[in-house]
């Protein structure tokens, strides 16, 4: 795997349906390095902070070659980098091969995959469709948040070396399975109550959904 882009913005505003709003999507690539702290790269801020961002979501990543899934469901062609507002544009960053946990080493740091990214409307207004989060969320192409857990450098062109495989874990695909297309598989959401590096926020959301399924065991 090798970092085909590196893209950051700073909030702007945009106007939507005769509303303001503000957002981070409308990431533009960047030349050179950048440095990377533990909440994300330096230059990068994100609009809304209970969505983006922190120490669980520092850094996403998203594989350039959905690009052309999404170029031919979409009918357009679709080239710039930021394209879902990832801040690491992948050559091939595969959601079944990638786990939970795993650890990524670009340039001189090291990240963790801590979940698979939830869409939210804005990704709608990005891609000027408003059946596009449904689309994004059924495919499984999601790509990933990962923590910094070693700060420093890394540049356009870094390799992405998969260093660390976490053991019984689940993909990010399987994560985004249980999350938006199989969402009655009770094990499967259990297993990932176990996952020790999966993110507080999709913990949360299986509890709730076991609950409202009538299975109290892991609260």
């Amino acid at each position: 795997m090798k970092v085909l882009s590196i893209n950051i913005s700073e909030p702007k505003k945009i106007i939507f349906n005769g509303k303001e709003l503000i957002t981070s999507i409308y990431k533009k690539p960047i030349e050179g390095s950048i440095e990377v702290t533990d909440v994300g790269l330096v230059g990068d801020r994100q609009a809304d902070m209970k969505v983006h961002g922190g120490y669980d979501k520092a850094v996403y990543a998203y594989s350039y070659k959905h690009y052309q899934t999404w170029s031919k469901e979409m009918n357009q062609e679709y080239d710039e980098f930021g394209l879902v507002g990832e801040n690491l544009t992948i050559d091939d960053f595969n959601e079944r091969e990638i786990y939970i946990g795993d650890e990524l080493m670009i340039g001189d740091c090291v990240f963790q995959i801590s979940q698979p990214r939830i869409p939210c409307y804005k990704i709608g207004i990005k891609m000027n469709s408003r059946d596009f989060p449904k689309k994004f969320s059924q495919s499984g192409l999601l790509g990933s948040y990962m923590r910094v857990l070693e700060t420093g450098k890394i540049s356009k062109n870094d390799d992405v070396k998969h260093i660390r495989k976490e053991s019984n874990s689940l993909s990010i695909y399987e994560v985004s399975e249980i999350l938006f297309k199989d969402v009655g598989n009770i094990d499967k959401m259990k297993h990932a109550l176990d996952l020790k590096y999966l993110t507080e926020e999709i913990k949360e959301r299986f509890r709730e959904r076991l609950m409202k399924l009538g299975d109290y065991s892991s609260l």
